[in-house]
């Protein structure tokens, strides 16, 4: 049983169907070079739609090295609960936005190998909750590749924080993933899209379910 995150949502609807089939969050992303890559108006029209509806699902705006700036920018426009920082982020870096902007921090971790994971301790202090997700094939993109890795390497990581499992995850196989690795949250992206940032609706239904 784990905590599902339904990453890269874009519009009311999306959130209204995480929230319904019991999404904890959702992810807002902000990387121009992402089909699922948000304005700052279509944050806005998510977050307000949220304070209107009173939906308590939790808002994680997803950042690539993003500027202080660009961080107002954003934090104003979606009021996220946290922040993902999904680029190469140092831990100093995360340590000042936890300060600057006083909002937990969420730091991406891509895993290549095992050997990931002693590279990644260094975070654990900085961050709030940590991410594992897969290396991207794509180097453009940072993550929502699709793309599994080897989920028993979790076994391995013996940090301090909350962490959550992403990368090539789907209905079909969130449930063994979350067995193999120890996962107490999933975060699913490509995995319930019927096409590259168009969220299928009963794809994130079946996931949540699968995840229970």
């Amino acid at each position: 049983m784990a905590e599902t995150k339904i990453c890269g949502i874009r519009t009311p609807a999306d959130l209204d169907c995480a929230h319904a089939s019991g999404a904890r969050w959702i992810g807002m992303v902000f990387f121009h070079k992402s089909p699922r890559h948000l304005s700052l108006d279509e944050a806005s029209t998510i977050r307000h739609h949220a304070e209107v509806n009173a939906i308590k699902t939790e808002r994680v705006a997803l950042v690539v090295n993003t500027d202080d700036p660009g961080l107002e920018a954003i934090i104003n426009a979606a009021s996220p609960q946290m922040i993902q920082c999904h680029g190469t982020e140092t831990p100093e870096r995360i340590a000042a936005i936890r300060t600057r902007f006083g909002l937990p921090v969420m730091k991406a971790i891509r895993v290549e190998s095992a050997e990931t994971l002693t590279l990644a301790q260094e975070y654990d202090d900085a961050a709030d909750r940590m991410l594992f997700d897969s290396a991207p094939l794509d180097a453009v993109l940072p993550g929502g590749t699709g793309h599994a890795f080897d989920w028993g390497i979790m076994q391995q990581w013996n940090g301090r924080k909350p962490w959550m499992l992403a990368g090539g995850l789907n209905a079909g196989n969130v449930a063994d993933a979350i067995t193999i690795s120890g996962a107490a949250s999933v975060d699913v992206s490509s995995g319930v899209e019927s096409a590259p940032g168009i969220k299928d609706h009963a794809a994130i239904r079946h996931f949540v379910t699968a995840a229970l």
